[in-house]
């Protein structure tokens, strides 16, 4: 029951792998690529809500630590990733030819800051 939100997140990310190598089937690449963009932005809401942060950040002095804020980096870049990828997607489907490549770059680079999210989130994560 403790690795639920690892579990949760490494199934988003098969997912998530699955639409990216699927991306001329729009009826499952889009729902999946947006479910997983919504599960990305929930899961910091879930987990403040469902685990003792204050504990573990000041006053087990976490948050000093470099996985900590490698972690809050790899965030960052994973959320500014996914707003590229919206807006690329608005650009594909308004029909400009050269989103399409980009949309395929920022796609890559996603798949590897997620994989980089889930690794350091599992890392950190303390049994409850």
């Amino acid at each position: 029951m403790t690795l639920t939100p690892f579990i949760a997140a490494i199934t988003s990310y098969m997912l998530m792998l699955a639409a990216y190598f699927l991306p001329k089937h729009r009826a499952f690449h889009m729902p999946v690529m947006g479910a997983t963009i919504i599960f990305d932005v929930a899961m910091p809401f879930f987990l403040a809500t469902h685990r003792n942060w204050w504990h573990r950040l000041i006053e087990q002095n976490d948050i000093f630590s470099f996985l900590v804020w490698m972690h809050f980096g790899l965030l960052i870049t994973m959320y500014a990733l996914e707003a590229a990828q919206i807006a690329s997607a608005l650009q594909i489907l308004k029909g400009v030819p050269t989103a399409r490549s980009a949309h395929h770059s920022q796609g890559r680079a996603l798949l590897v800051a997620r994989a980089l999210v889930i690794m350091t989130g599992g890392i950190m994560a303390e049994p409850v």
